[in-house]
């Protein structure tokens, strides 16, 4: 997987929750597992990425880092950019 770099623009939110879907599913994580290892309840975690990912509901940057984490992915934020850089 490559490194992507997505302009904060009116799309931010779709395109980090395509560009993390995309993410997930290439490491064989469930949405539920995920959602759970970022620290949201048993509850609502698949629920919520799932709509993270659709760009329903925006991404706090404490969720994008700790998602990031989960996802072995560097995210660094370089002006209107966010860069992430797989590991």
């Amino acid at each position: 997987m490559e490194s992507r770099i997505l302009k904060v623009d009116e799309n931010i939110n779709k395109n980090i929750g395509s560009f993390i879907k995309e993410l997930r599913e290439a490491r064989g994580i469930s949405q539920y597992y995920l959602g759970i290892a970022i620290g949201l309840s048993e509850d609502i975690a698949q629920q919520h990425i799932y709509k993270y990912e659709k760009g329903i509901i925006r991404i706090p940057i404490d969720v994008a880092f700790s998602i990031a984490k989960v996802l072995n992915v560097d995210l660094i934020i370089n002006g209107d950019s966010m860069i992430f850089i797989p590991r």
